[in-house]
């Protein structure tokens, strides 16, 4: 579908219910240059979905954190969720401003401020769910029930039983060097040019290690990566390159102050307009040749390349390192394995009772299709098609396209749109088949609603639901909008 119907109502809408989105698409499969036979398949279910069906998601949940401590929490919802909506709440405002320049502007803006507007939004629901007392107080009774079941138990509680007290010590290690870490160790200054060229200097270092003492990134496993993403051919806007710096050099000596020996060493006497410019104007590193000669040099000969953005990594990365190996040495090494023990320990409680934290392999949630209460109100579970056009503005992110306009008498009355469930699910199970009792599909997965931003932490059955758009409304549109009727035929006989 065309991305104003995919992603109709756009931001406003993003990780909200009811939802009137079309977002899937089809890819056929092909081995040996004929499309694939394959006997194992979900079928599509012939039967209307209906409320409290049983519903069931199959896919690749990503990360979440439930296995956070309270005072890692409270370090999350006092200090650094604040501080990175913040952060993103001006960037936003900065990219929003630089679209108004002109076409070119708003079109080399537009997928970050995209990616911008989707992590703001995450980072808020995250918040939110953080500062509600409801909310947070079983997270607390929850750990409190944890911490005094260990420690009934004598050989429990001298395994694992500072773990609590050894994290809120390491957490409050992580708040106080923050800022250095966002604006040191971890800092691309939102340019692509800086990633390659920081890339490029630290590549002939850390490949003389071995691969257990490299930067992760530079692992043999995550090597082949990098170097795709050295050579790729993808266009590098420098007006918008010298924007971004510009932004995050004010924001770095906004955070660090004008009298941070790491603020003096990039700035100098410049201003970080000044500063953005001379790196960007100049560079060659926009072009992929240039990067491919680098990456094939040696560290001596990388030496003698001269490239402002190529000198500025260079500058920049004894401190980098600095801050990164006391972060890794002193709070990442132990914060993993103070995790690895609550883990164990919450493992020898409660046994199967409960799931590990989501890490991207493949987990099957089950649930059922059920509306929820919020402001006061009863939110349906079902949309239906022929709604979208109340809701249709004409002007973006509500700006139906053409084809939608056309085919609004024929759709039909009846046509089922998004639907929500209680299924669990979280970021990396965009895309994940829906199925009924029959393991049929009567879905796609492709948002939750903003309480499932709170599912990092913790599952919420009451308000946490999972978005979906329905069979039914892919066929009626395959049918109705984009006449696709071949494609119809085929999956109707699945």
């Amino acid at each position: 579908p065309e991305s104003s119907a995919a992603a109709f109502g756009g931001d406003p809408d993003n990780f909200n219910f009811p939802r009137y989105s079309l977002d899937f698409s089809f890819l056929r499969v092909y081995e040996n240059g004929k499309p694939l036979n394959n006997p194992n398949y979900f079928r599509w279910s012939n039967q209307p979905l209906k409320e409290k069906d049983m519903t069931f998601v199959t896919g690749h949940p990503g990360r979440t954190s439930r296995l956070l401590t309270v005072a890692q929490l409270e370090g999350l919802r006092d200090q650094s969720l604040i501080r990175r909506i913040i952060l993103l709440s001006e960037l936003r405002g900065f990219l929003t401003e630089y679209q108004k320049r002109g076409k070119e502007q708003k079109r080399t803006a537009f997928t970050m401020l995209q990616g911008i507007e989707n992590g703001l939004k995450v980072f808020k629901g995250q918040q939110q769910a953080l500062v509600d007392k409801e909310f947070f107080e079983t997270l607390v009774r929850k750990e409190n029930d944890f911490k005094n079941k260990v420690r009934r138990n004598p050989e429990l509680t001298k395994k694992y039983g500072s773990s609590w007290s050894e994290m809120a010590k390491v957490s409050k290690r992580y708040l106080d060097m923050a800022d250095e870490l966002s604006f040191i160790a971890f800092n691309s200054y939102g340019s692509k040019l800086f990633e390659q060229a920081q890339s490029l200097v630290q590549m002939p270092v850390e490949l003389k290690k071995p691969d257990g003492e490299r930067l992760e990134e530079f692992s043999d496993s995550r090597l082949p990566q990098m170097k795709q993403e050295i050579l790729s051919k993808a266009p590098i806007y420098k007006e918008l390159e010298m924007a971004l710096i510009e932004f995050y050099l004010v924001k770095t000596r906004e955070a660090l102050s004008p009298d941070h020996p790491f603020v003096k060493m990039i700035l100098g006497k410049k201003s970080p307009a000044q500063v953005a410019k001379d790196l960007v104007q100049k560079s060659k590193l926009d072009d992929v040749k240039f990067r491919e000669k680098i990456m094939n040099s040696s560290e001596q000969a990388l030496s003698q390349i001269q490239d402002p953005m190529l000198n500025f990594a260079k500058l920049v990365d004894s401190e980098v390192r600095r801050v990164r190996k006391t972060y890794e040495d002193d709070i990442e090494s132990t914060t993993r394995s103070l995790g690895e023990k609550l883990a164990a320990a919450k493992f020898a409680i409660y046994g199967t009772e409960t799931y590990p934290d989501a890490t991207f392999s493949l987990r099957i949630s089950y649930g059922q299709v059920m509306g929820f209460e919020d402001y006061g109100q009863q939110i349906p579970p079902m949309t239906y098609m022929k709604d979208t056009f109340i809701r249709n503005t004409g002007s973006d992110p509500f700006a139906l396209p053409n084809s939608w306009m056309k085919a609004e008498k024929n759709i039909s009355t009846n046509a089922p749109f998004n639907f929500v469930s209680t299924n669990d699910i979280i970021g990396g199970n965009s895309g994940s088949p829906i199925l009924n009792k029959n393991a049929e599909i009567v879905g796609v997965v492709f948002d939750g609603n903003i309480h499932s931003l709170g599912g990092s932490f913790g599952f919420d059955p009451k308000k946490n639901r999972t978005i979906s758009v329905q069979s039914e409304a892919m066929l009626e549109s395959l049918k109705t909008i984009y006449k696709a009727d071949s494609l119809i035929k085929e999956i109707k006989k699945l």
